[in-house]
């Protein structure tokens, strides 16, 4: 035994009885949230960013479909070849 005061040794307690916030519950957020609502919010879709509504419209321009090249006509150096 090395002597060290261990707060998982304890119940979570420090040594003047205080409660160690670093200790977990082993609940989902510590009990503080309810895991079904988390998940209800997270799955909601708020609009996003204006990359998230490009990518679902589908108007992303993809230099690999244009021959390597960028909007502004440029070679993409990403591509293979360019």
């Amino acid at each position: 035994m090395s002597g060290t005061y261990k707060p998982t040794e304890h119940g979570g307690m420090k040594e003047d009885g205080t409660p160690d916030k670093r200790i977990g519950t082993g609940e989902f957020a510590q009990g503080e949230v309810d895991p079904h609502e988390a998940g209800k919010q997270g799955g909601q879709s708020s609009g996003g960013s204006a990359s998230g509504a490009s990518q679902q419209q589908g108007d992303d321009y993809k230099p690999t479909e244009h021959g390597g090249l960028t909007q502004d006509g440029q070679p993409d150096r990403r591509v293979k070849g360019n």
